[in-house]
């Protein structure tokens, strides 16, 4: 992440001045509509002079007979720029907030892998939902009661200046004791905000994480520990916001007290200057009716800081992904189609803060069209090797190439629409069968080749049998269809892609006997023509590759054919007896 991004309270809030003014008309209209519904407060308690003198001096003047209507007057601009305001406010922190999303998901969705393994879920889901929220709230609501609040305090300030100076001195003497009370409380806000952020993104992770082993969970009986773990993050969430609450109303209380010290030394002064007639009872009036009408705003802007320091805490966590590095794509080597030539030359990974490597030297080199199987225990290196390939991972040393171009120099766009991948998960979305096989950038594609992707993928009779057919929506991850049907959907996906080069990682292992024989078959004709590597649990599944790979503790041991490696007596012939002599107990 750049070192040179300030996050301070000033560069944060300039940020999100920056989403705003995008929309410049909307913002410069709700801020004007803002300031003339904030100029009718002071001319209020300016009318309470007229009001009294003029009316109650029992002559009255033509100016008192014109004053019902400046009230009416008054009320109806107030009213009507106080709705423009509102109205253009929504809608500019709608856009906002839509915009800011925008830019989380598409950098999220090209970061690279590492965030992801270093990120729980449930903090990104917290940031990209409630983080967005409230700071296009916060902000908002700051600068409306800044602006709007700000200029009533103003206003009102002058108008006990022009009615009696000495009197305004005893108003501006609390000033610098408010001033203190807010610096001492924002320091308090601010960590107490930031760590309601972090509670919260715990307790959305916590959810997320009982609502995908809800099966477990019941089958191990561990609702109570998920309980107590869920409420563990619960009550943190609790202890920080009501010491957010607590210190406010804290500060907001001894603001209050000072305030009405302050009127209290007002009256008792105000009644000396009545008695030598140095001050009108229409004064008196408008010099209390504003004094009055100031504690609602100053009240307002001493509370601004408890919403600040929360838009503060989660403004900094977004920009804070804002401005995350994304994938390394300054490639430019670009084709429409790739041969499917691979070579892995020397090639090492090593995670950071790993103690050792998890590949090490690794050469291979697979010729267009061929399978290779790549087989060894788990934690080998297995699916490290093949996230290379897509350039999900990068080598610590050695280089990858595709078609002798090293993957780097790829445009990774175009490297990527170059492979199809097919998982143990089926990554189904809650969305019709049409746009889980025509997926990405295949969302254009005609019905006659979906149903040619679902043909060849065996998956077009259960399709013709669903109640819209195409236009079935599957439920979420696919769950109105059986492991073999999502699977199909997931080799459908991948004929209709017609990538030269395929990645089957695990892709059957899923399933039962009968279904992944038949998912087998549909996996033998996507292989035709096109650079295979599969990664298998199940050897018996490889009896067909060109060749198979044995990786140990990340390292290449073992290459060639199924038949080549038993007679070699080594480690595939040891995991292969394994998995007959389980085959043989399981009968």
């Amino acid at each position: 992440m750049p070192n040179n991004i300030d996050y301070t309270a000033k560069g944060l809030y300039k940020r999100l001045l920056s989403y705003s003014l995008r929309y410049w008309p909307l913002f410069t209209t709700s801020l004007v509509a803002l300031v003339f519904a904030a100029v009718t407060e002071p001319l209020f308690a300016s009318l309470m002079k007229p009001l009294i003198d003029e009316n109650f001096s029992g002559q009255r003047t033509e100016m008192a007979k014109w004053l019902p209507v400046i009230i009416i007057v008054l009320f109806l601009v107030r009213g009507l720029a106080t709705y423009i305001n509102e109205y253009c406010s929504a809608k500019l922190a709608g856009l906002v907030v839509h915009d800011l999303r925008f830019d989380m998901l598409s950098g999220i969705l090209r970061f690279p892998n590492s965030y992801f393994v270093e990120q729980p879920a449930g903090k990104i889901i917290s940031t990209v939902s409630t983080n967005v929220d409230a700071v296009t709230e916060a902000g908002f609501n700051i600068i409306t009661v800044l602006i709007r609040d700000g200029a009533i305090v103003i206003g009102l300030m002058a108008i006990l200046l022009y009615t009696n100076w000495q009197l305004t001195l005893i108003c501006f003497a609390i000033l610098p004791l408010i001033a203190v009370g807010v610096s001492v409380a924002a320091k308090r806000l601010n960590r107490f905000a930031h760590s309601a952020q972090t509670s919260h993104a715990d307790l959305v992770q916590s959810i997320s994480e009982v609502i995908g082993a809800q099966k477990i969970i019941k089958i191990y009986g561990a609702q109570k520990v998920e309980t107590e773990r869920f409420m563990k993050s619960a009550d943190e969430i609790m202890k920080s916001r009501v010491k957010l609450v607590a210190t406010s109303a804290a500060n907001s209380a001894i603001v209050q007290w000072i305030l009405a010290v302050a009127v209290a030394a007002v009256v008792y002064f105000a009644g000396i200057l009545a008695e030598s007639n140095s001050m009108t009872a229409g004064d008196f009036a408008s010099f209390m009716t504003a004094m009055m009408m100031l504690l609602a705003p100053v009240k307002r802007l001493t509370n601004i800081n408890q919403q600040l320091q929360k838009g503060l805490a989660a403004a900094d966590n977004v920009f804070r992904v804002v401005d995350r590095p994304i994938e390394n794509s300054s490639g430019t080597h670009t084709t429409d189609r790739a041969l499917g030539y691979i070579e892995f030359n020397q090639v090492g990974l090593t995670f950071p803060g790993a103690d050792a490597p998890t590949l090490s030297q690794i050469n291979l080199w697979v010729k267009p069209g061929q399978t290779v199987g790549i087989v060894g225990v788990s934690g080998g290196g297995k699916s490290t090797l093949i996230n290379l390939l897509p350039r999900f991972l990068d080598p610590s040393s050695g280089v990858v190439k595709l078609d002798s171009v090293d993957l780097k120099q790829w445009d990774l766009q175009c490297l990527r629409r170059q492979i199809a991948v097919v998982t143990q998960e089926s990554h189904l979305l809650n969305d019709t069968v049409r746009n889980n096989i025509a997926y990405g950038e295949m969302r254009g594609a005609t019905d006659e080749a979906i149903l040619e992707a679902a043909r060849m993928a065996n998956a077009l009779p259960f399709i013709e049998k669903l109640e819209h057919g195409l236009d079935t929506v599957l439920g979420d991850n696919g769950l109105r269809l059986s492991g073999g049907q999502r699977q199909r959907i997931s080799i459908a996906r991948a004929f209709l892609k017609n990538a030269p080069i395929l990645i089957l990682d695990e892709a059957t292992s899923a399933l039962d006997s009968e279904a992944e024989r038949e998912v087998q078959e549909d996996m033998e004709r996507l292989r035709h023509g096109r650079t295979t590597l599969v990664i298998a649990h199940r050897l018996s599944t490889l009896t067909t590759a060109d060749f198979i790979i044995v990786l140990d503790q990340g390292q290449l041991i073992e290459q060639g054919t199924h038949q080549e490696l038993l007679a070699k007596q080594g480690k595939y012939h040891y995991l292969h007896s394994i998995q007959n002599q389980s085959g043989e107990n399981s009968h």
